[in-house]
């Protein structure tokens, strides 16, 4: 009988971090979406209001229970010269920082060179 009690308690834990990772998944998208819609969160980087249909979450990191910081992946087709007809595909990570409503660009790799095709 011992040992039941002891499955159904751990098997309670789990179901207890699944709710709360799932509470702190929504939270985090809910974030990341906020700080989309603000021009004031998004001036200064190369994000725009536009891109936020684009964006996927990678993962985040927590506080205190909270959501602290935000990691997401977006591809992006920035044009290399304003009058350039030419867009590359472009695939970067960024971090939101949630305290500080900041983003930081972590990383970003050019596809479209990566895959010969920049002259096209």
């Amino acid at each position: 009988m011992g040992s039941d009690e002891a499955a159904n308690r751990e098997e309670s834990m789990t179901l207890r971090e699944w709710f709360r990772r799932r509470r702190l998944r929504r939270e985090a998208i809910r974030l990341v979406d906020e700080a989309f819609a603000s021009p004031d969160v998004l001036r200064g980087t190369s994000l725009r209001g536009r891109h936020a249909a684009r964006w996927v979450l990678i993962g985040w990191d927590e506080e205190e229970g909270r959501v602290a910081r935000v990691d997401i992946g977006i591809v992006r087709h920035p044009r290399p010269y304003p009058f350039s007809t030419q867009a590359h595909k472009v695939l970067e990570t960024w971090t939101y920082h949630v305290a500080e409503s900041r983003f930081e660009r972590q990383a970003g790799r050019n596809l479209t060179r990566e895959s010969g095709k920049d002259a096209d």
